[in-house]
This record gives structure tokens, C-alpha cells and sequence, in this order.
């Protein structure tokens, strides 16, 4: 069966099923290491596709909910990071999306990192950065799960879980002011409509000048859902987002005699003119399931996504003393994206065991235009600029075609995956996947066509043992497979990343008020992409690469509203086969060796008026390497700190005072070279005034 014959199936599908309420079910996948999530989600819509004790998953799971990101005043993806434990910053392609690697591996390195969205993949295209707005709960995920998520890194992956139309009535607003003329305002407001019908609609406008010179962006999100329950088995969810972003391509920073902390922080080496870069992106989901008793349910979905990125910038290319040779680029870039699924699940007892068995098939079709003109720079012609005394306002350079890029990529797969439950002390989770996929991309720069269809079944299996209700042990195994997007120099197409994992770990929960899990792990990746040193812009494929390490996460939860959150990670990555010898040995870049961060809140009264809120948080991270190439330039370590004041006025209106970066640190967050450098950014503080009704 062809890929788009299969979507059609699927989008049938989802027009004939509805999926129940299971929020009662859900409540025990919700309260994962010890994180205790408000509101409830369907059950189709987790990464696990399970229902079970924290304890009895064999894997290490954490989830980050609304109430820790309002607690923090976060509002980008990348601020909640360094809480999820194991996880770096990586070059977010100059200011366009939210980069990261799991465990030492950061996925797509043309697209930016793999996520789901309500277990839908993200991150085809190129994504504006996360808001979060429209989020009911992150949920990362380590160790392998494409027996059910699919395209993904054996390190984890990240779900998001968006909110839905509530069966109640509520609105709520904010207004927030901030450094750098930072202006935000949130809505949010819905409720039943009548017959079983309900809505929402999320609304958010920011814009900031920036806290880099000339480095200004905003951002218009629109969200609109509906669900229709016609009776207590059937239930019908529509979610759009419509997200327009202007921001300025940014590279950042240089290195002056490897110190990429020479130059001031706000220090800007583009072009202020060269205007902005505005990113689309339009975002459908539709979901639906049946639940034919309480034990057998289908779920159908269907995703269809689009975009595009456009404008021109400035891109640092060399330092020749003082001066800083550089690109013009201008891109034109548009895609679509097409997927599905149908998935059936059974929770019950067969053959005198418990087990949770889901079934499905997805597919997906998706095609993307990159249409790219690139000016390079000579000694003859540098379009440089003093690092010292930048002057701006030079004339542009003439940017020629440098790609023309057609790919199309479909795929089907078939998984499943069980959780049998053997006795009071030993569960088993095994799982299944077999994905096919094909790859064409066309380069019309010089009418080379490239195929390929590559296959691949990734098993996983899992055991939990756990001898007490406070205590368990498990150890988990999966192999992980991934189609590379692109083309390189040539117009060829790269082979697939293949992967495998191993965990092992302890999980404790002391009566609710201390749980955790401590982890062990190694990965074993081949075919990841790097820069390629001959053609700028390009990447090849390294021969191997291996992580391994320790993670801890825990989590406090005492009396008198006190409750804190803490993680580190040892993270060890070796290029391990190489196809370029200079790389044999090296580490993987922006991983740093060490990695943690703590964060503790306090409320006096809940949420009573009068009430108020302390909370206060230190991260870590140690040096990384700063290149992919091996050329002995790092990153050094940093230490930030947070703070976050909140005062409820009444039941209905709060205040709230954050101030990131409270000692003012001056840090490099990640590179891709020493001459594209992202500095972090200074203490920066934002008051705002929230309202619910």
C-alpha cells in the first residue's frame, strides 16, 4: 500500500472513531516522578501510550507540567531544558528554532530536533521556536521509543501534550513587561458549548527588541480547539496553531585566539539591514477514538502541517585579524507535511496476565522546497566587517544560486508494543516497529535526481522489578532507526542514522514526598551528520559515534507548600569510526562531561489570596567541545541562577516578578564553530500581572 493510499485510510478513519475520556486512567501516567500534573489529557496523546506506576515503567521518564513552567516564568522550549536532565543546547540555526541533543545525540541537524506534538512528529520543516503557551505538559522521554513514536533518537525523545477544550468555563489573561522592551500577552478562554460540544481558543502576541544589538523579534500564536463527546465512548478533537514569526538570523559571535568571550555579548556581525526572516507555520490535528468496552479502544488522527522561512542575513564566514569575512544568504524555503494514524489498544487480562497492548499503522507524506543563494567571500571581495569598531550599512554582494533542492519523502510503518504485567513484582514491556521509507530529491541546479528506500525493524524490550511499593529496579534495550533529510554537496542523499541502547536503572518513591530515578546508559549511533569541512553549508555523514553516562534526577515534595526538583548528568561522547581521520576519538559537540541544575518553590497559602510565592534555581554546565570538526576549540563551563517572586492579590489576579540570569553571567550557550558563537543572555527581569476566572 503506498503512503498517501494509507493517509487516505487513516484520515477515513478518523472521521468514523472518537476517542473516550480517560482521564481517571490517565491520572497515574500523569503523576510521573513525582511531577503531578493539573488537567488530563487523553491517554492517545502520551509518549508511553500507557497507563501504569511510575514505578513499573522500565524507563526513565520526566515530565515537566504547566503549574513548573508558570512557577518559572518560562516561555520558550529552550528555558525548561536544563530541567529535564541529560539534555544540551545545540546551534539553533541562528535564532530559528529550539535545538537540542538527549543523551549526547541531537537529532536532524537540517531541521532541528525531533518532537512530537500530542505523539504527531513535529519537526519536519523548519519550525519557529516552541511557545508554551498551548502546553499542558512536556514529557521526556529517555532511552528508545520509536516502537510507537517512530522517527526518533535512541537518547528520548520529547512529547508535547497541548491543551484541549474543558468541559468547564474558564478565561484567563496575562500581561508582562520586560528587559528589552519585551511585551507579551497571553489569552486563553473556553468552555462547554452545548450537546456534548466544547472549545478553547489560546492567543499570544509578543515582540522585544532584544537584548543583542539590532537582534529584535515578535510573534503572533493562534489556537483554536473544539471536541465533540456525544456519549461517554466517542469523543472528536480539532486542534489548530497558527504561528507567524519575525526574527533576525543571527550567528552570533566570534573567537579571537580561541576565547569565544571576547567580544561584548550584544556585540551584532550581521547587517541590520538585511531586514527580518519570517517563518509560518500552520499546524492541524484531528483525533478521534472508540472505546468499544473498557477494555478495547481505537484511535484514529491525522496531521497535516505547512510552512515557510524566508529572508535574507549576514552570516559570519572567517576572521582575518581584526576582520570578519561574511556570507549573504538568502533563503526561500516552503514544505508541507502529512501524516496518520490508526491505533488500536486492549487493557485487560489474557492468558492469566495483565497487558496493555497497542497496535497500529502511521504513515506520512511530505515535501519540502529549499531554494538557497549563497555570496561567499575572496580576499578580493571579504563584504568584512571590524569585530572592534563594526561600521554597518555596506553595500550587498551579489548571492548566487546555491541550491535548488526538491525533497519528497512518504513512509508507512507498522508497530506494536505490550506491557504484560507477570506478577506483583515483575513487568515486561516489549515492543516492535517496522518502518519503510522513501527518499527522493531532485537538484535542479544540476539535474541530479537521487533515490533511495530504506527499511528498518526496531525492536525494544524492558523489565521492571519491583520488590517493595518504594523501590524498583529495571533494565531496557532498543534499537532506534531514522531517515537523514537533505541532500549533501553533491546532491546525494545520506544514508539513515541506525542506533542501539542500553539502561539500566533504580526508581524510589518514599511515600510522595521523595521520588526519583537513577539511571545508567550507553548509544551506539552510525551515519549522524556533521559540517562538511570541503563545502560550507553541507554536511556528510560520521562512521560512528558512542554515549554513555549516569543520570539522577529527583524530586521533593514536603509539607507546608515546599516542594524542589534536581538533576545531573555524566555524559560521555566518543566518535568512535570515522570517515574523516581527524574526527576518530573526538567528543560530540555542546556535550558537556558534567551537567545539572536544582530548582525549589514555596507557596505560604496555595493559592488563597494574600498567598506568596518564592522560588529560586541554580544550572550547571560544564566545558563541551565547540565544533564538530576536532579542531580543539570549547566552550567554557558556566553557573546561572533564577529567582521568581509571585504574590496572589485574590482569587482571581496574581503578580509575579522573574529575573533570569539573576548575577548577570556571561556565558556561551552553544556554538557550531569559533566563528558562529550563541552567547547566553544577561540577567534579564519581566513583571507580570495574570488573571483567571
Amino acid at each position: 500500500m503506498t503512503s498517501k493510499a494509507l493517509l487516505f485510510a487513516l484520515c477515513a478513519g478518523a472521521s468514523q472513531f472518537a476517542f473516550g475520556d480517560m482521564a481517571a486512567a490517565q491520572t497515574r501516567d500523569d503523576e510521573v516522578e513525582g511531577v503531578v500534573i493539573t488537567g488530563s489529557r487523553e491517554a492517545s496523546a502520551s509518549i508511553n501510550g500507557i497507563v501504569i506506576d511510575p514505578l513499573r515503567l522500565p524507563q526513565s521518564v520526566r515530565v515537566l507540567d504547566e503549574t513548573l513552567i508558570a512557577d518559572m516564568g518560562i516561555t520558550n522550549l529552550s528555558d525548561i531544558f536544563d530541567l529535564a536532565g541529560g539534555m544540551a543546547r545545540q546551534n539553533s540555526f541562528g535564532g530559528a528554532w529550539d535545538a537540542y541533543a538527549i543523551r549526547g545525540f541531537s537529532g536532524d541537524i537540517n531541521q532541528g530536533p525531533d518532537l512530537l506534538v500530542n505523539r504527531f512528529t513535529a519537526n519536519r520543516g523548519f519550525n519557529a521556536r516552541r511557545d508554551v503557551a498551548t502546553v499542558e505538559r512536556f514529557q521526556v522521554l529517555k532511552g528508545p521509543a520509536s516502537a510507537l513514536s517512530g522517527k526518533g533518537e535512541p537518547g528520548g525523545s520529547i512529547n508535547i501534550v497541548t491543551k484541549a477544550p474543558r468541559e468547564t468555563a474558564h478565561a484567563s489573561g496575562e500581561l508582562s513587561y520586560g528587559s528589552f522592551d519585551t511585551k507579551r500577552v497571553v489569552g486563553d478562554a473556553g468552555g462547554p458549548l452545548g450537546h456534548g460540544v466544547s472549545a478553547r481558543m489560546i492567543t499570544v502576541y509578543q515582540d522585544t527588541d532584544g537584548w543583542r544589538d539590532y537582534v529584535g523579534s515578535d510573534r503572533l500564536l493562534l489556537a483554536p480547539s473544539l471536541a465533540w463527546k456525544p456519549s461517554d465512548d466517542l469523543r472528536f478533537l480539532y486542534q489548530l496553531e497558527a504561528n507567524t514569526v519575525h526574527f533576525v538570523h543571527d550567528r552570533g559571535l566570534v573567537a579571537v585566539a580561541g576565547d569565544g568571550k571576547a567580544l561584548p555579548r550584544e556585540r551584532f556581525l550581521g547587517e541590520p539591514n538585511d531586514g527580518d526572516i519570517t517563518q509560518k507555520t500552520l499546524q492541524h490535528q484531528l483525533s478521534a477514538t472508540y472505546n468499544f468496552s473498557p477494555s478495547v479502544a481505537i484511535e484514529a488522527g491525522a496531521q497535516y502541517r505547512d510552512g515557510s522561512f524566508r529572508g535574507q542575513s549576514t552570516h559570519n564566514s572567517a576572521l582575518v585579524g581584526t576582520q570578519l569575512r561574511r556570507q549573504l544568504r538568502i533563503h526561500d524555503y516552503s514544505w508541507s507535511d502529512l501524516s496518520g494514524r490508526v491505533e488500536v489498544s486492549f487493557d485487560g487480562r489474557l492468558g492469566g496476565l495483565e497487558h496493555q497492548f497497542r497496535a497500529g499503522a502511521d504513515a506520512f507524506s511530505y515535501e519540502q522546497k529549499r531554494v538557497f543563494h549563497r555570496f561567499s567571500p575572496t580576499a578580493a571581495s571579504p563584504y568584512a566587517i571590524d569585530i572592534f569598531k563594526p561600521v554597518y550599512g555596506q553595500a550587498k554582494p551579489v548571492a548566487t544560486l546555491n541550491q535548488n533542492l526538491l525533497e519528497e519523502l512518504s513512509g508507512e510503518s507498522l508497530y506494536a508494543q505490550d506491557l504484560v504485567t507477570l506478577n506483583s513484582q515483575f513487568t515486561l514491556l516489549v515492543g516492535l516497529r517496522q518502518d519503510w521509507v522513501r527518499q527522493t530529491n531532485t537538484n535542479y541546479r544540476n539535474g541530479v535526481v537521487t533515490r533511495q528506500s530504506p527499511s528498518q525493524a526496531s525492536p525494544r524490550a524492558a523489565l521492571t522489578w519491583a520488590p517493595s511499593e518504594s523501590v524498583s529496579a529495571y533494565v531496557s534495550w532498543g534499537r532506534s532507526f531514522r531517515y537523514n533529510q537533505g541532500a549533501d554537496a553533491a546532491g546525494g542523499a545520506f544514508p539513515p542514522e541506525k542506533g542501539e541502547a542500553w539502561e539500566a536503572g533504580v526508581k524510589w518513591d518514599a511515600s510522595g514526598r521523595l521520588t526519583g530515578t537513577a539511571s545508567l546508559f550507553r548509544i551506539d549511533k552510525e551515519n549522524i551528520l556533521v559540517n562538511d569541512p570541503a563545502n560550507s553549508g553541507f554536511f556528510i555523514p560520521v562512521g560512528g559515534a558512542r554515549s554513555q553516562g549516569v543520570e539522577v534526577e529527583a524530586n521533593l515534595r514536603l509539607p507546608m507548600g515546599i516542594t524542589a526538583t534536581a538533576v545531573y548528568a555524566y555524559t560521555d561522547t566518543e566518535v568512535t569510526r570515522d570517515t574523516r581521520a581527524n574526527m576518530l576519538g573526538s567528543h560530540l559537540s555542546n556535550i558537556p562531561l558534567h551537567s545539572g541544575a536544582l530548582y525549589a518553590n514555596w507557596r505560604s497559602r496555595g493559592e488563597e489570596p494574600g498567598s506568596v510565592t518564592l522560588g529560586g534555581g541554580v544550572v550547571y554546565t560544564g566545558e563541551r567541545t565547540g565544533d564538530d570538526a576536532n579542531t580543539g576549540f570549547k566552550l567554557p563551563d558556566y553557573m546561572t541562577a533564577r529567582a521568581n517572586l509571585a504574590y496572589q492579590v485574590s482569587k482571581t489576579v496574581s503578580l509575579h516578578l522573574d529575573v533570569e540570569n539573576l548575577f548577570d553571567t556571561y556565558y556561551l550557550e552553544s556554538s557550531y564553530s569559533d566563528v558562529w558563537i550563541t552567547p547566553g543572555a544577561p540577567r534579564t527581569v519581566t513583571g507580570k500581572l495574570r488573571m483567571s476566572f
